[in-house]
């Protein structure tokens, strides 16, 4: 199978600079051999396979998501993308959280600096930070009570209002195409590039992808724990790396928020390693001669 594999590599790498010197397009034979012969997932044989976002202005007719005009945390529904392949989708008919906007590239979600301060107060210490306590209450005052009660003691992923809102003007902010699609790697039709590639690993399996990303190379940080939520972690931070020449992966969730809407389906101690498709395929390249062949590895692996 490795020698297949490698065959088909290397006709691809021959194919590319056809396409970049004549146009031959080359997407099709690209997608056909990392569907079929993704090294990393057959080395490591994951419990949860590799999915991938995509971004389009046509919403598939198979895919589950929220009803319209519903939203929430979009955790849940990516989490049974990942445990059980289902093709997930969200619009911007979705948006009712404030993370999602800025999280799945459709701007930064905030109407005006009241909203924009609103948030930067629940994510920091609730009650406590809001600079405006009455206009604070007031909001919550239409909320659900136990909604109420969250936004009241804050999700405190900052430490306080003046932090969480230049993080929060900071994160990285896009504006395209109307939809998110979620599905597994394996799923890829023809024409489709991945903006992110996520794994949901344990401990063991992120230790042999990161050294994976780190083996090839020499300086600098090797992967980024941003202060984000669960949704941008695996969308526009990773995107942002996208435009780098040297990118990163990005390791999430670190917001319990978020972890939380997926523990039904994923065991709370999984986290999930992000990446563009770029440096997916960058570590596809490397995992063919890499610690997967060790029997080292093989000793982890059974475990």
């Amino acid at each position: 199978m490795n020698g297949i594999f490698n065959f088909l590599k290397k006709t691809f790498y021959i194919l590319r600079f056809f396409h970049n010197q004549y146009k031959i397009k080359t997407t099709k034979i690209l997608l056909e051999v990392i569907k079929m012969h993704s090294n990393i997932s057959k080395e490591m044989d994951f419990r949860f396979p590799p999915i991938v976002l995509i971004k389009s202005n046509n919403k598939p007719e198979e895919a589950i998501g929220p009803k319209e005009g519903k939203g929430g945390c979009v955790m849940s529904f990516i989490a049974q993308t990942i445990a059980k392949r289902k093709t997930t989708c969200f619009g911007r008919e979705n948006i009712t959280c404030g993370g999602i906007s800025s999280g799945f590239g459709w701007g930064d979600g905030f109407k005006d600096e009241d909203a924009l301060d609103f948030q930067a107060s629940f994510l920091s210490c609730g009650v406590d930070s809001a600079p405006d306590l009455e206009e604070y209450e007031t909001r919550l005052g239409y909320m659900k009570k136990h909604t109420a009660e969250m936004f009241r003691e804050g999700e405190r992923i900052f430490t306080d209002f003046e932090t969480a809102k230049e993080n929060i003007k900071n994160r990285p902010i896009y504006d395209t195409e109307d939809y998110v699609i979620f599905k597994g790697l394996e799923n890829l039709e023809d024409g489709e590039i991945p903006l992110s590639v996520i794994f949901t690993v344990n401990a063991v399996e992120l230790t042999a992808l990161i050294q994976l990303n780190t083996s090839f190379r020499t300086r600098d940080t090797y992967i980024l724990t941003p202060q984000a939520s669960a949704c941008q972690a695996i969308g526009n931070f990773t995107f942002k790396q996208a435009e780098s020449d040297d990118p990163k992966p990005i390791l999430g969730p670190i917001d319990f928020a978020g972890k939380n809407k997926m523990k039904h389906f994923i065991p709370s101690e999984y986290m999930q390693l992000s990446m563009p498709w770029k440096l997916f395929l960058k570590l596809e390249k490397v995992s063919e001669k890499s610690v997967l062949q060790t029997d080292l590895w093989k000793k982890f692996k059974q475990q």
